[in-house]
């Protein structure tokens, strides 16, 4: 599926595929029983951080730091691959905004790209005073409604505008104060979202034998009491386009000339994740080193 030739658009000048064979080289196995061509295609393929998200607003900043970036779409899902700090492979997935097709993109991520960190990251609600809009929301479990619990090994701490707790699934009833309310109430969370569970879910299998993947959540809380997070932008984090139900034609005159307001949600979410972006990739960086230091 993911081969190496998919990673185009977003290459820098002069930037080669790994997995391009020059003139004269050899074919010979390696011990492992792949050319070296294959093998260097195999590895320029591989991450060490997969970031699943719903939509590029979320990973807007983030995506500034990234060098030498490519891209493919597969499936309906946008990946986007590179280097952080020159040395750290990272993909980042836009997957939209259903469990089943975050539950999916984290599953083909790890077949193509096998990351040794795998982080759900994107827009949560908070459900308590305590998480203001753009503070960071830190799982160390996920909760569904059904009572259903996913306990996480979280290598992070809390602290100034950085919150560690329960966190839970939700659908688009999260988008209702009052169920935010409710859920409040019931759960003790700090925070909901629709789609984190599924990234963890595939992350750690229930089945015998399989082995988990490291796991992290890091959310961008929203606070529904805050002015400025009224049901537009809500809707804008949280919910797809509205489908246009009209002819051929009017789709495509819907893609040329984007709904203004959604547009300029876009905007805003984008600015209130600029303090998770840079979370993230302090997280990344810091795991990064960790990583190093085992390779050699």
């Amino acid at each position: 599926m993911a081969d190496e030739s998919k990673f185009t658009g977003d290459q820098s000048a002069g930037d080669q595929s790994a997995g391009d064979q020059s003139a004269g080289e050899s074919t010979d196995e390696s011990s492992s029983g792949q050319s070296p061509v294959a093998e260097r295609a195999a590895d320029a393929r591989s991450a060490d951080f997969a970031l699943i998200c719903s939509q590029r607003a979320e990973v807007g900043p983030l995506l500034k730091h990234i060098d030498r970036q490519r891209k493919y779409v597969d499936d309906g899902f946008v990946f986007r691959g590179g280097f952080l700090d020159q040395t750290l492979r990272v993909v980042v997935v836009e997957a939209g905004f259903d469990f089943s097709g975050h539950q999916k993109a984290a599953q083909t991520v790890m077949n193509e790209h096998r990351p040794t960190w795998v982080i759900s990251t994107g827009f949560s609600v908070g459900l308590t005073d305590a998480v203001k809009t753009s503070d960071v929301c830190l799982a160390n479990q996920i909760s569904d409604i059904h009572g259903d619990d996913l306990e996480l090994s979280l290598p992070l701490e809390g602290g100034k505008r950085v919150h560690c707790g329960k966190h839970m699934m939700a659908d688009r009833s999260l988008l209702s104060s009052s169920e935010r309310q409710r859920l409040s109430e019931s759960s003790g969370a700090d925070a909901a979202d629709m789609v984190s569970l599924a990234v963890a879910a595939v992350c750690h299998p229930q089945s015998a034998g399989q082995a988990a993947t490291n796991f992290l959540s890091i959310r961008c809380g929203l606070n529904g009491q805050d002015s400025a997070v009224d049901e537009w932008l809500l809707n804008a984090a949280f919910c797809k386009p509205a489908d246009v139900s009209q002819p051929l034609m009017m789709k495509w005159l819907a893609k040329l000339k984007p709904d203004p307001v959604r547009r300029e949600c876009l905007k805003r979410l984008e600015e209130i994740s600029i303090n998770t972006n840079r979370y993230v990739l302090q997280v990344v960086r810091k795991l990064g080193e960790k990583l190093a230091g085992d390779r050699w």
